[in-house]
């Protein structure tokens, strides 16, 4: 598949990325090796293979859920930007519709 500048331009307009003009051809280059690996993975015969819903056979190695002593405030606080009253103290936040 071929693909352009131009094409790039309107990938990442849709998919609100920013890509610099001088990544244009690069980033071009990529998304044609990527489209080519998918052409060969779907000209490949999976007739035979049962589908399924996930890769992975579903285990999940759990660590035993055992109650420990938490952090005492000092030290949980120590790295934040700013406290107050001995809890974190974030700017307020208003979203705009």
């Amino acid at each position: 598949m071929e693909l352009n500048a131009e094409d790039v331009r309107k990938l990442a307009l849709l998919s609100r990325l920013h890509v610099p003009e001088e990544d244009l051809e690069k980033v071009a280059g990529d998304l044609r090796h990527i489209l080519e690996h998918m052409e060969e993975l779907s000209a490949l015969d999976l007739s035979d293979v049962p589908p399924m819903m996930h890769p992975d056979n579903g285990e999940r190695p759990l660590r035993p859920d055992v109650p420990l002593e938490s952090l005492p405030r000092e030290v949980a606080l120590a790295n934040a930007p700013k406290g107050v009253e001995g809890f974190f103290a974030i700017p307020k936040v208003i979203g705009a519709a």
